[in-house]
């Protein structure tokens, strides 16, 4: 699913970046919002992270000419189609959660 890529130490920093900022709140859940099997973020999450891994390697550091950009559109746009099908079901999802946290306190 991600070619390779050990994803588990990212959650792990987001589990306790979690825990650190929003840790008082029973109503926010990290594993519930992007990495349960039915977290409405959870593709989001995985495409996300594996784009990111591949552009990690394929524009490597410092700055990217045009042509490398022009070159990767395709799978620009498919993040872009995916955020469109993806991204009101997890933004809603965060918000509610974020929502009645705000309540709780």
């Amino acid at each position: 699913m991600y070619r390779g890529w050990d994803w588990l130490p990212t959650k792990a920093q987001a589990l306790i970046g979690e825990r650190t900022v929003i840790g008082h709140c029973d109503s926010f859940n990290l594993n519930s919002l992007v990495f349960d099997s039915d977290a409405p973020c959870k593709i989001l999450f995985e495409e996300g992270y594996c784009y990111g891994m591949y552009a990690k390697d394929y524009y490597g550091k410092g700055d990217v000419p045009y042509g490398k950009v022009a070159a990767d559109m395709d799978n620009l746009a498919e993040l872009g189609h995916l955020a469109c099908a993806h991204g009101r079901a997890c933004f809603e999802a965060v918000r509610d959660a974020l929502e009645a946290c705000i309540e709780e306190d």
